[in-house]
């Protein structure tokens, strides 16, 4: 009965002051002789902890910050990279340099360990390049994906088949070219297990494939 009614009473002092945010601007006194428990100082006043509880939001605030800032840097970088690759890709004189060009801007450049080029071309001759066709990928990778977006995902024993059985290849992104994958995908490996995650952002991803695609299309009437 006691702690019921203790319970209504304390229900109904915070409701007073929810409804009276001024009541302790009377009562300086009052304010001051409030104590409440804190997990690092021990026993402090109200005003000492509001000025922690302050301090923490600031300090949580100031990660957010720097988190964000963070982001923004990557962004950054990779929308720079992205155009130094445009530029590269529009400037090469055969489909040769094309595909050459790819493969080392995303490892120098990108910093990836891997980039293989898989065309879906029966009569294909291109240098560094793996001829198959869309079911073949499909099968390594257990992706039925093919739609006109990038996946991401880990390293399988079946995947790795992809990277010519690179066994050090934890993660993957593949990138279809063109609508479909009709011409092919460009598959990006990497050491790290977590670069290429299944909820990654595929944007610059989308971007690469885009401009390569186009690029493509100049060498040949296939495409």
């Amino acid at each position: 009965m006691t702690s019921s009614r203790n319970m209504i009473i304390e229900q109904k002092i915070v409701e007073y002051l929810e409804k009276h945010p001024d009541f302790f601007n009377h009562y300086n006194d009052l304010l001051n002789k409030l104590e409440l428990n804190h997990n690092v100082y021990g026993s402090v006043s109200l005003v000492e902890k509001q000025i922690l509880n302050l301090r923490d939001r600031e300090e949580k605030l100031k990660q957010k910050l720097s988190i964000l800032m963070q982001t923004a840097n990557d962004n950054s970088e990779l929308l720079l990279k992205a155009t130094d690759l445009a530029t590269l890709l529009i400037g090469a004189r055969s489909e040769q340099e094309l595909i050459d060009s790819l493969q080392k801007k995303m490892i120098e450049g990108f910093g990836l360990d891997a980039c293989k080029i898989w065309l879906f071309d029966d009569n294909g001759t291109l240098n560094h390049v793996s001829y198959g066709d869309i079911h073949t990928i499909q099968q390594l990778t257990d992706q039925k994906f093919i739609t006109n977006e990038p996946v991401c995902g880990r390293v399988t024993d079946s995947t790795v088949q992809i990277f010519d059985g690179e066994k050090n290849i934890q993660s993957y992104a593949l990138i279809p070219l063109g609508e479909g994958a009709e011409v092919g995908i460009i598959a990006l490996g990497s050491t790290d297990a977590n670069l290429f995650t299944a909820d990654l952002g595929t944007l610059f991803l989308r971007l690469i494939g885009d401009i390569m695609f186009a690029s493509m299309e100049q060498y040949s009437n296939r495409y």
